[in-house]
């Protein structure tokens, strides 16, 4: 298991579904984690769990759509651990599925300032911290829908491109301070807000299109994270690292 001991993660939309499970399994190899969720009742629910099994944690109220929260947030957390190693950038949306001809710009306006904005604004005011420090790990969630763009999910699929290919570019800025960036393009991920989202049938072609015949489990998806961040991946940079059943042709 990969060992991330003593290092201090924050967890965007931390406090329920894949957030919660990458809090869970951050905090299991020692990190400090920072559970960063604008459902403060959530967050200080996973909070609990891992301060139960002897975890540290904290639970932290933020909208990453606010950057004077995510200031808060940052701060916050330097003032409780002294700095931030690790970044994951797990907040998201799926938005509306419908054709192209059936979408609005303010579909576009709200899915993308969530999925690329925000994390565009996180991550700058996190970077510079950890370029003051000269090292540090990024890992965004992208999507296999941002390789294959799936029928009628142009809108999603589209944001979830622009962040592997953000994570390329900030990969190549960032190496000579010492961090690390990556991504992670999970297929769909079972017990998730974002399958509960979907109609049925589109959840099931979903399935239909994945050669190991299920849907990925959220600990799956965890584990490629905590691999990322941690010193294991120490030559890991501007990768996307694809947990998608085989779904995935590049």
């Amino acid at each position: 298991m990969t060992t991330l001991t003593g290092r201090v993660a924050i967890v965007t939309g931390g406090g329920a579904s894949l957030g919660e499970a990458i809090s869970n399994g951050l905090a299991r190899r020692g990190a400090f984690v920072v559970i960063a969720d604008r459902d403060a009742a959530g967050a200080q629910r996973v909070q609990k769990t891992i301060e139960t099994s002897g975890g540290t944690a904290l639970a932290v109220e933020v909208d990453v759509l606010d950057e004077t929260a995510l200031r808060h947030m940052l701060d916050r957390t330097i003032e409780q651990f002294g700095h931030v190693d690790c970044l994951v950038n797990n907040a998201g949306m799926l938005g509306p599925l419908r054709p192209l001809i059936e979408t609005t710009d303010a579909d576009v306006d709200r899915v993308f300032d969530l999925n690329v904005r925000a994390v565009y604004t996180c991550t700058r005011l996190v970077a510079r911290h950890m370029i003051e420090r000269g090292r540090g790990s990024i890992v965004s969630i992208a999507s296999v829908a941002g390789k294959d763009g799936p029928k009628d999910a142009s809108i999603y699929g589209a944001s979830k491109a622009a962040v592997i290919g953000f994570t390329k570019s900030w990969a190549k800025e960032l190496a000579s301070h010492g961090i690390r960036v990556n991504c992670v393009a999970p297929a769909l991920i079972e017990a998730t807000g974002m399958q509960g989202e979907m109609p049925k049938d589109y959840a099931r072609d979903s399935v239909s299109r994945i050669p190991l015949g299920r849907l990925a489990r959220a600990d799956e998806v965890a584990n490629i994270v905590a691999f990322l961040l941690g010193d294991d991946a120490s030559f890991v940079t501007g990768a996307c690292y694809d947990v998608s059943g085989g779904r995935a042709s590049y």
